[in-house]
């Protein structure tokens, strides 16, 4: 008879500005599965998600990039919510460090993106 898997871990929501630190979202062994990501700036944003447990790390290079394009019309006025849906599939993405991200103004580096992301992460944490 198999041995039951606790589950640790679900749906991590953010809404906030970038800031110039990692934030933590499990500092065990974790599964990504899947992210929804949206903001109304008027420039495209990147979730930087990475390798690691903890947010006082430095962020380094990220493991994975999402660019997240902006939702404005003419002369910066937004006009819909810029979002994206990326599902990793049934296996997901496993990342044995930890997981943590970034919402910035570029793919890699820590410069903040002013604008507030809304952020949905469903990932499983591996550790018992």
């Amino acid at each position: 008879m198999g041995e039951l898997i606790e589950e640790r871990g679900g749906t991590f929501s953010y809404s906030n500005a970038g800031t110039n630190t990692l934030t933590q979202v499990e500092t065990s062994p974790a599964v990504l599965y899947s992210v929804h990501v949206s903001h109304q700036g008027g420039s495209v944003g990147f979730l930087q998600i990475y390798n690691n447990g903890t947010a006082d790390a430095g962020a380094g290079t990220p493991d994975v990039v999402f660019a997240i394009n902006s939702g404005t019309a003419a002369a910066g006025t937004p006009s819909m919510m810029a979002y994206r849906d990326v599902d990793l599939g049934a296996a997901g993405m496993g990342f044995n460090g930890g997981l943590s991200y970034l919402w910035a103004a570029g793919a890699t580096g820590t410069t903040a993106h002013g604008v507030n992301a809304n952020l949905t992460i469903v990932y499983r944490g591996t550790a018992t």
